[in-house]
């Protein structure tokens, strides 16, 4: 029997391939799933990353509130750069959808990232409203996860070194003593072998995430057949499913 580890799936890269309407029967077939949300000033209505224009309709459907989505945000590119220094231009930008978001994700795609420790811990601390923020373990930023640990509360981790390329690691590391998240090249056909994998690594309650995986061999289309598919192997794994 497959250990019960894991809390939520997160499917990561809901876009303008599909209607943000689409969501609701997959939540409503697979109430564990997340559905990550892919936020760049830069990169808005490209592959992967919803269009200002879809996320304002996403936000007057109040499918958050009216259908029990479950969102969270994964900051990426400039944004992340002056959230580290700082700034808060990302709330400024975004504009008031940011609230549909439960926890957000801070993307580093394995670039060293200059911080201001002491004014990230107060953005954390009061911009984002206690809301959890997930720092990647990426080998090149994990520093600033134990630093950020000490200093701000709702402070989470996501083993992910494949770096949004889809790539499986040799190995997965050792949970420490926290909820944290597993990520990087899992996929419908390899979940199961995968889990078994991470079961032996981990000792209490997990998230995991796919993103690449989820889409067209093409990349331009958010698959939801896969996803379903994802969802529905992930499901043996799910804490109450």
């Amino acid at each position: 029997m497959p250990k019960k580890i894991v809390k939520v799936v997160t499917v990561t890269g809901a876009d303008d391939s599909i209607r943000p309407e689409d969501l609701i029967p997959i939540a409503q077939e697979f109430p564990f799933v997340e559905f990550g949300v892919l936020l760049s000033k830069k990169q808005q209505g490209r592959n992967r990353f919803p269009s200002e224009e879809w996320l304002d309709k996403l936000a007057a459907l109040k499918l958050v509130q009216k259908e029990n989505l479950t969102l969270s945000g994964h900051i990426c590119g400039r944004w992340v750069k002056e959230l580290c220094l700082g700034e808060t231009n990302f709330f400024e930008d975004f504009g008031p959808t940011w609230g549909m978001f439960n926890r957000f994700q801070l993307n580093f795609h394995a670039e060293p990232h200059p911080v201001d420790q002491k004014k990230l811990a107060g953005i954390i601390r009061q911009c984002f409203a206690l809301r959890p923020v997930i720092f990647q373990l990426d080998d090149v930023n994990d520093n600033l996860f134990y630093a950020m640990l000490w200093q701000a509360r709702s402070i989470l981790s996501l083993f992910d070194v494949s770096h949004g390329a889809g790539i499986l690691p040799k190995s997965w590391p050792r949970q420490v003593d926290q909820y944290c998240g597993y990520a990087g090249g899992l996929s419908p056909d390899n979940l199961a072998g995968e889990m078994e994998r991470i079961v032996r690594v981990t000792i209490g309650q997990i998230w995991i995430d796919a993103e690449t995986r989820l889409r067209s061999d093409n990349d331009k289309l958010f698959d939801l057949a896969k996803v379903r598919r994802f969802l529905a192997a992930a499901k043996p794994w799910v804490i109450g499913a």
